[in-house]
């Protein structure tokens, strides 16, 4: 248990008595005064034990959080209603201790409430919560290994990034890797460290800003930090961007092309490959199909990044997949230790089980996805390998359906079945006719 939980044991031995949970519900059960205000105490000392272990520059964790407001009605009724809720945790099946397997049970519930959270907000794909079956498939594509450094730099709630660490220990059985995150939303921040903090990510990294005008994650050069892993499932079409404030001030991220004010998707593309490690450096993006055709700027982008031979991988995936929106959207690979010039386009987007108006990805899907992406396979009506010649011609458009031919198979005709079933439907009317002359006539 030390060594699975040895970063949450650290913050706990640094909680005070006073501020555990037995403490104060004993308390409220035998005073029951001022109960907002013993909590909102205790989360104070709480933050400081969580800071003391895992610092950040993004703040407290519960510094927005109060119990001790008017917004839960008068001191008296806001006191009975606290004891009632503390009196639910006391429960023993709410017990989430360690040798009750209570961390496992924590992790589950946390990516239920996260999932139920962004479903009810209805959020636009990217800004809270990436489905955990894009995470896993993201997660069997990129192939984190025993050592990597792991980044995505529109976090959100930080759960494909919890997943990217759980590959590794599944397949290593090691620890031995880092995570790093920023998210522009500071609520999704605080959830995002929370989720590490379950999760025993102790030494993970989450910074707070908006990840184009203002990274965080830079070495003691001011400059950005190179990872061998990136990932993100970012905002779509972001209008806006502060385009012009970096025009002159871009870390270096905007050789290949300067994305337009109108869309900005290509400015995460291009900030995520700029902190790509030279040698074994890769990521995975999800984006809107727009992105794969747009013209402008985006189409000169487009060119740089497949002349380059960056770009590995075009993945359409089904609509609904995502909370939020209905769109259907893609995952483009990119990789800087690329030894082949074509990129494999794999159409994914009839491969889904409809669960309550949702898509989902399966295990199975995921596998067929990943093998095809591995084996660099063309299969008919589902993934094309595209020379770098073929994608010019194009005009470097990577709409999928220009390289992965859908043909309508042809059903078979059993003329004799047909036929004999056209003598059955006659007979069959001629005896109505029959029988409706004769009601006609008596």
């Amino acid at each position: 248990i030390n060594e699975e939980y040895s970063g949450l044991l650290e913050i706990v031995s640094r909680v005070p008595e006073d501020a555990s949970f037995y403490k104060i519900y004993h308390e409220a059960k035998n005073h029951g005064d001022y109960i907002g205000e013993r909590i909102d105490d205790s989360l104070k000392l709480i933050d400081q034990a969580i800071d003391s272990v895992c610092q950040s520059r993004g703040g407290y964790l519960f510094e927005s959080i109060q119990f001790a407001t008017v917004n839960f009605g008068a001191r008296s009724a806001r006191d009975r209603m606290l004891v009632n809720l503390l009196a639910i945790f006391a429960r023993p099946e709410m017990n989430f201790g360690y040798i009750q397997g209570g961390n496992e049970k924590i992790k589950v519930a946390c990516r239920y409430l996260l999932e139920k959270i962004a479903s009810d907000s209805a959020m636009r794909g990217g800004d809270f919560y990436t489905p955990e079956g894009i995470s896993l498939l993201f997660a069997e594509l990129l192939q984190p290994k025993d050592g990597d450094s792991i980044c995505d730099p529109t976090c959100g709630s930080g759960s494909l990034l919890i997943t990217l660490g759980e590959k590794i220990k599944k397949s290593f059985k090691s620890n031995n890797y880092t995570l790093f995150g920023q998210e522009a939303n500071r609520s999704n921040w605080a959830l995002a460290k929370m989720n590490m903090i379950i999760h025993n990510e102790i030494n993970s990294r989450i910074e707070w800003g908006d990840v184009i005008s203002n990274p965080q994650l830079l070495d003691t050069d001011n400059r950005l930090i190179q990872f061998d892993v990136v990932a993100s499932n970012p905002p779509f079409n972001i209008i806006g961007w502060n385009h012009d404030d970096l025009i002159h001030n871009d870390y270096g991220r905007f050789n290949l092309g300067f994305p337009p004010q109108s869309k900005g998707d290509y400015a995460f593309i291009l900030h995520m490959i700029s902190t790509l490690k030279s040698a074994t450096g890769r990521m995975a993006i999800l984006v809107s199909h727009g992105v794969l055709f747009r013209g402008g700027q985006e189409e000169s982008i487009r060119k740089n990044l497949v002349s380059e031979g960056l770009l590995d991988a075009v993945i359409g995936l089904p609509d609904r997949l995502l909370l939020g929106t209905g769109i259907p959207c893609a995952i483009l690979i990119f990789r800087r230790d690329k030894k082949h010039s074509n990129v494999v386009f794999i159409d994914a987007s009839d491969l889904a089980k409809p669960v309550k108006g949702r898509n989902l990805i399966t295990n199975e899907i995921i596998e067929k996805v990943s093998e095809c992406y591995f084996e660099r396979s063309s299969i008919s009506n589902f993934s094309y390998v595209a020379s770098f010649d073929e994608i010019q011609e194009n005009d470097f458009n990577l709409n999928i359906s220009r390289y992965v031919k859908k043909h309508e198979e042809q059903a078979f005709v059993d003329l004799e079945s047909l036929r004999q079933q056209r003598e059955e439907l006659l007979s069959t009317l001629h005896e109505l006719e029959r029988e409706m002359k004769d009601f006609i006539d008596n």
